[in-house]
């Protein structure tokens, strides 16, 4: 799927131009003047306190980035159903059919819009987004998602369509199995 490559393209950026970055400074031979034991200490702790963010930094994001909801579920857990359900937006207001679906079924959204652009973002049950996909007329965007869990999820828009966008929502109800 395209968001896998896009994945592993961008990691393969980032830890060239760390790479980039380190061997620069690595090849820096900076003469400092003779300030004392006391500043090249500082001048050390500084070298090993940058090395401590880049680590860190790269933990936080290999950790996190992998969570993100823009990545939707490209094939379905083994045995799921498979929901084709069409998705249109229209100011102010989201058709969503069908609206009602079990635990461990795989919903296939075709969204599209019949206006403006609009952004489909799925929230579940405790209003945190787990799937989006941008809804524009004349084209139909498929965004794949398991529900894991029963309530009722909520679909908002994401982008300004007008005055009414903050009303812009409608309902999903999952059933346990």
């Amino acid at each position: 799927m395209i968001q896998d490559v896009v994945w592993g393209v961008s990691i393969v950026l980032m830890g060239s131009l760390a790479l980039v970055f380190a061997w620069v400074a690595a090849g820096a031979d900076i003469s400092l003047p003779d300030y004392g034991p006391a500043i090249a200490s500082a001048y050390r702790l500084r070298g090993w306190l940058f090395a401590a963010a880049v680590i860190v930094l790269i933990a936080a994001n290999w950790r996190t980035l992998a969570e993100l909801p823009y990545v939707s579920a490209a094939t379905p857990a083994p045995g799921a159903t498979v929901v084709p359900v069409d998705a249109v937006g229209e100011q102010w207001d989201w058709m969503v059919t069908p609206n009602a679906f079990k635990v461990g079924q795989t919903a296939e959204f075709h969204v599209s819009s019949k206006d403006v652009n609009h952004g489909f973002a799925l929230y579940d049950p405790g209003m945190r987004i787990v799937a989006q996909v941008q809804a524009m007329p004349g084209y139909t965007n498929i965004l794949r998602y398991t529900f894991t869990q029963p309530g009722t999820y909520h679909v908002l828009c994401l982008e300004y369509c007008g005055v009414n966008h903050h009303n812009m929502k409608t309902d999903i109800d999952v059933a346990a199995q």
